[in-house]
């Protein structure tokens, strides 16, 4: 593909479900400092005062996880500043460097590079998640079961407060300190849609997928490291839509490629899948 030269041949959507199977803490700004006393608050809708996952959030992670799978150089983005470290990322600056290899950079093509240095179309958008009506939760056998919002008890409205300590090793002084959190259990529906070009896209979709599994034995949010923002993917939907779909739905409707699956059983069924998508073969979609 040129830079003079794009023609879009469709987009493959993947709906579902982000569970949070720890708690979960996307921070917020500080104006909402003063409920309940909590420092550490998280990401609410302004508009329901539920808390979300921004898409930027999801895709930013994916992308720094796939950075370390592939092992992409780093370039600095922003520059440090006075408590403000510096920002480093992957992208490709130039049309030889995009194309080592003889194929496109798989990274830079989905997730886009930054600033105006973009060569291409962005493949992936990543939409904000919505906090569902009912959590899933263990009943006293151990056994899913989904309560709605209102038949939960929590400290703050679909969240609960965890409080931390910081011990000095020396006088065992503690510093507690609250931290909001979505409780283990929260649902939230993800969409993520994947434009393609031509047939090199094959590869770059493959790497969202594998994205998502890494973020699957990672974590999403604050404090990792300290048990927080467990996820998994759930009910995966798979469909692909074709241009002509969009132009006239009831005579090229959308075609189903996977229902109800997991992030592992799409990427085993990959290469089926791919193969229902002409434009991965380098055909008109």
């Amino acid at each position: 593909m040129s830079g003079n030269s794009v023609q879009l041949q469709g987009k493959i959507v993947i709906a579902g479900v982000l569970q949070a199977l720890t708690g979960l803490r996307i921070g917020g700004a500080g104006a909402g400092m003063e409920i309940g006393g909590v420092e550490n608050v998280v990401v609410r809708d302004p508009v329901t005062n539920r808390p979300y996952v921004p898409g930027s959030s999801l895709k930013g992670k994916m992308r720094s996880l796939l950075t370390r799978a592939l092992g992409k150089p780093l370039k600095t983005l922003v520059e440090p500043r006075r408590n403000s470290p510096a920002i480093r990322i992957h992208w490709c600056e130039t049309e030889a460097e995009y194309r080592s290899g003889g194929r496109p950079c798989p990274l830079c093509r989905a997730f886009g590079v930054a600033g105006q240095r973009a060569l291409e179309p962005v493949r992936l958008i990543v939409r904000d998640a919505r906090l569902l009506e009912e959590l899933e939760i263990l009943d006293e056998n151990g056994q899913p079961a989904r309560k709605r919002w209102s038949e939960v008890n929590t400290d703050l409205p679909y969240t609960e407060v965890k409080w931390e300590a910081a011990i000095d090793v020396l006088t065992a002084a503690a510093n507690p300190r609250p931290m909001e959190r979505v409780p283990a259990g929260a649902r939230f529906e993800v969409e993520l849609l994947f434009s393609v070009y031509d047939a090199d896209d094959r590869e770059a979709f493959r790497t969202v997928l594998l994205g998502m599994r890494l973020l699957e034995d990672d974590y999403l949010g604050g404090s990792g490291s300290r048990g927080y923002g467990r996820v998994a993917f759930r009910d995966l939907r798979v469909m692909w839509k074709p241009v002509a779909h969009y132009l006239d739905p009831q005579k090229h409707p959308a075609v189903p490629l996977a229902e109800g699956r997991t992030v592992e059983e799409v990427i085993a069924r990959f290469d089926e899948l791919a193969a229902r998508i002409p434009a991965f073969e380098g055909k008109q979609g």
